[in-house]
C-alpha cells in the first residue's frame, strides 16, 4: 500500500506506541470532534429547515472525521484521501451554504461561480493524483475557504464589527488559530524537532488543530443560518 504524501510529528517520534494497530493513536482519538460538532450543527440546521447544503456540510464534516481517522491510523495514500477529498468536499457545501445570498451566488451569476469553482477543483484534484504534491491540496483547500468567507462579510448591510458579525469573527479565530497550530507542527517537523513526549504541549499540536478547525466549522454553520434566517425574515416583511 502507497504511504501518505505527508507525515506528522506523531507517526515520526510516537508510532504504533499505544497499539500495534494504529499509528497516530491521538491524532486519531481527537476526531471526535468532527463527529461532535457535526451531529449537534446538524440537529440545528434541521430543526431550523436550513438549505440542503448546511445539512450536507454537517454530514460532510463527520465523513471527514471518519477518514482522518483511517488516514492517522495507517498512513497509507488510500487513507489520505478518505480524510482530504471530504474536507474539499466539505468546502464545496460551504460556498453551497450561501447560494442567493450575495449576487456572485445568484441569478444569473451563481452558474458562472459555481462552474469556476468546479473546475478550479477538479483541476486540482487531478493535478494533485498524479504529482501527489501536498501543498496542491492545501492550496486548493484554503482557496475553498476563504472564498465563501470573504463573499459571506458582503451578504448583508451590517457593519462588520456589529454583534450580528460576532458569529463570522470566531469562526475567523477559531479557523487561524487551528491552522497557525497546524502551520508550527510543520515546521517542527520539517526542522526534525517533533516532540518526543506526550508532556510537551506542541505534541498536541495536530489534535488541536482537528479541534479549532470543528470549532470553525460550528461557528461558521451558525452565522450561515443567522444569515438565512435574516434573508428569510426580510422576505416576509417585504
Amino acid at each position: 500500500m502507497r504511504s501518505a504524501n505527508v507525515e506528522w510529528c506523531e507517526a515520526a517520534t510516537h508510532a504504533f506506541t499505544v497499539t500495534p494497530h494504529i499509528a497516530e493513536f491521538w491524532n486519531c482519538v481527537s476526531n471526535v470532534c468532527f463527529i461532535v460538532v457535526g451531529f449537534a450543527s446538524m440537529r440545528h440546521n434541521l430543526r431550523l429547515r436550513m438549505p440542503w447544503a448546511f445539512v450536507a456540510a454537517d454530514s460532510m464534516l463527520m465523513v471527514v472525521g471518519l477518514g482522518s481517522v483511517i488516514f492517522h491510523a495507517t498512513q497509507s495514500w488510500f487513507g489520505e484521501i478518505l480524510d482530504e477529498l471530504p474536507m474539499s468536499i466539505l468546502a464545496l457545501f460551504y460556498f453551497w451554504c450561501i447560494k442567493d445570498l450575495h449576487w456572485l451566488t445568484s441569478k444569473p451569476y451563481d452558474s458562472v461561480s459555481y462552474g469556476l469553482m468546479a473546475i478550479v477543483c477538479l483541476f486540482s484534484w487531478r493535478s494533485y493524483i498524479v504529482l501527489h504534491d501536498f501543498k496542491t491540496f492545501t492550496d486548493l483547500f484554503t482557496l475553498q475557504v476563504a472564498i465563501p468567507s470573504l463573499i459571506s462579510l458582503n451578504i448583508s448591510d451590517m457593519p462588520l464589527l456589529s454583534p450580528e458579525r460576532s458569529r463570522f469573527w470566531l469562526f475567523l479565530v477559531t479557523i487561524l488559530t487551528g491552522k497557525g497550530l497546524w502551520s508550527i507542527e510543520r515546521y517542527l517537523y520539517s526542522q526534525g524537532a517533533c516532540p518526543t513526549s506526550l508532556a510537551s504541549p506542541a505534541f498536541w499540536l495536530h489534535p488541536l488543530w482537528h479541534l479549532f478547525s470543528a470549532l470553525a466549522h460550528g461557528a461558521w454553520m451558525l452565522y450561515g443560518s443567522q444569515m438565512v434566517l435574516k434573508l428569510r425574515k426580510e422576505k416576509k416583511v417585504a
